[in-house]
């Protein structure tokens, strides 16, 4: 299986699962990210709204791995938009 790393600028409206955290509670979230800030994703699960922190968790979809390195995703979506130009 050829997994595919998505773009870091695009994750608002994705469909995730978090395959691996620090916090292994939260391992298995399915939801769509709805919102992010510097530090959180907002996924709505069945649930309701989870707030996930990026700095402690990996996130895939049926592409692949998302990736998650917190030099790259602990920023503002804006200014990761800003390193484009």
């Amino acid at each position: 299986m050829n997994l595919v790393t998505k773009s870091e600028f695009d994750l608002i409206g994705q469909e995730v699962v978090i395959s691996d955290s620090k916090n292994k509670e939260i391992v298995g979230i399915k939801g769509k990210i709805t919102m992010e800030t510097k530090n959180m994703f907002v996924i709505n699960t069945e649930n309701g709204k989870k707030n996930i922190p990026k700095n402690i968790c990996q996130l895939s979809n049926n592409d692949g791995i998302i990736e998650t390195d917190s030099t790259k995703l602990n920023k503002r979506p804006y200014e990761r938009l800003e390193m484009l130009a």
